[in-house]
């Protein structure tokens, strides 16, 4: 969870206040909510409506947010889709789309590259499985780290140990009944992960869900970012993590090898 800065205060403002201000309406289109209407922005911040109107309105001049015609509800923009994307280009993993899509064909599931933001993993770019039955994760997803074979594998291979790696972590919620909570087990997931090269998630963020994920570890031997695939429990069993492991972890150091020499 990103943390919102704080936007209270009397309404004299410097510069920064006003970026602040503006970042955080961005920020409440974080979740899945397609729209919000004026009030519903200015609760979330914590301004006056009159002071989020003012704002809203800037970011739509500035294409970032779009106002609804029919609703007067705001949405975020396609400046938004633009900067994004460039961000993706610039930093080279928009490349490692071929890659998944290959391993989405080898292995039968949906792949997924993920980076680390905070506690959660994001996923960054995905190729869909084409089996009817199917588990994907949308392009902007974010995951807690300590549910997700991505996340996992981002912290076994992360700087320090695994024990000072999970000290550093929030709470680590409850999703289903097999979502490690324990920081000792969590430890001990780790420092078994990094011996065997991979992660897996037995339904510990959904029900009938699993996935396996390898890192994809620069020169210094750190993880940049994770590639993973994710599908239903019934057909990627844990008797299948060992067959789908190479596989996941050829397609991540392919990866690093395109995104990291980018």
């Amino acid at each position: 969870m990103v943390t919102k800065p704080d936007v209270s205060g009397p309404e004299p403002r410097t510069g920064t206040q006003a970026v602040e201000r503006a970042l955080a309406i961005l920020e409440c289109f974080r979740t899945e909510q397609r729209s919000l209407g004026i009030t519903e922005i200015a609760r979330e911040v914590g301004l006056n409506v009159s002071t989020a109107h003012r704002l809203a309105r800037a970011l739509c001049q500035a294409g970032f947010m779009e106002q609804e015609q029919s609703s007067e509800r705001y949405r975020l923009g396609v400046a938004i889709a633009v900067l994004g994307q460039r961000a993706l280009e610039q930093s080279g993993y928009d490349l490692a789309q071929p890659v998944l899509a290959r391993l989405a064909e080898a292995t039968g599931e949906s792949s997924s590259l993920g980076i680390r933001r905070g506690d959660e993993v994001v996923v960054v770019e995905r190729a869909a499985s084409t089996q009817p039955l199917r588990f994907d994760h949308p392009t902007g997803s974010e995951i807690q780290m300590h549910a997700s074979a991505m996340g996992k594998v981002l912290l076994a291979f992360g700087a320090g140990d695994p024990k000072e790696t999970v000290a550093g972590l929030r709470q680590l919620s409850r999703f289903t009944r097999r979502t490690i909570t324990a920081r000792a087990a969590l430890t001990a997931e780790l420092t078994s992960i990094r011996s065997q090269g991979y992660a897996v998630n037995e339904e510990e963020r959904y029900e009938g869900v699993s996935g396996v994920a390898a890192p994809v570890v620069g020169s210094n031997g750190l993880a940049h970012a994770a590639v993973g695939i994710q599908g239903p429990s019934l057909r990627l069993t844990s008797a299948k993590f060992a067959k789908v492991a190479p596989l996941v972890k050829a397609a991540a150091d392919e990866i690093g090898g395109l995104v990291l020499r980018a």
